[in-house]
């Protein structure tokens, strides 16, 4: 298979994994926070509270990034296909995430800062898309947003490689080394091609 054909298949693939995504959180959103509370299992710990606010920040950052390549115009379908997908899967999450950290009385995740802690991107990272032209800012998208997710794949197996915790956390990051692994496979051969 060519990388053409295998970043297609890629794409198509998390398109198809978008619209579910999509009709599940609506589903979501619709539910009281208790309910949610009540499905996620384990009492919360200082350490899954963490992963919680950090993920929704660093959350936020991928949606921003995605947001301004898009208003770039002129994106390649493939790559714009990929960045309105972190639109609505992540934003989904946030929101999830956001109405877990109420659910168990927590306070919501601070904004972002300008260092690359957890795998956050840098001020000056986030101006260099910001500057791009719209020529150069797809492969400066794929480029950041491969880094930003290794970020938020190395937090989430942080997270369960620590015993127990909380069942919806857990299975957030889960869905997170899976989702975003498959989307840097997708970025990383769009950028060889």
């Amino acid at each position: 298979m060519t990388i053409r054909r295998l970043a297609a298949a890629l794409v198509l693939a998390l398109a198809a994994v978008a619209v579910l995504a999509l009709r599940t959180g609506d589903r979501v959103r619709d539910r009281p926070d208790q309910q949610v509370a009540s499905e996620s299992g384990a009492t919360p710990s200082a350490a899954d509270v963490h992963y919680a606010r950090m993920m929704v920040t660093h959350h936020e950052q991928a949606v921003r990034m995605s947001r301004t390549l898009i208003a770039k115009g002129a994106v390649p379908e493939r790559i714009r296909l990929i960045a309105e997908f972190i639109i609505h899967d992540q934003q989904r999450e946030i929101d999830r995430t956001n109405d877990w950290l109420a659910a168990w009385s927590q306070p919501p995740a601070a904004p972002a800062g300008g260092g690359a802690e957890h795998g956050m991107l840098t001020a000056a990272q986030l101006a260099e898309l910001d500057r791009a032209d719209a020529g150069p800012a797809p492969a400066v998208f794929l480029r950041l947003m491969i880094e930003h997710h290794r970020g938020a794949i190395a937090m989430s197996r942080s997270l369960l490689d620590r015993p127990g915790g909380n069942a919806y956390l857990r299975s957030l990051a889960k869905h997170v080394i899976n989702e975003q692994t498959a989307e840097n496979d997708a970025m990383a051969a769009l950028l060889r091609a």
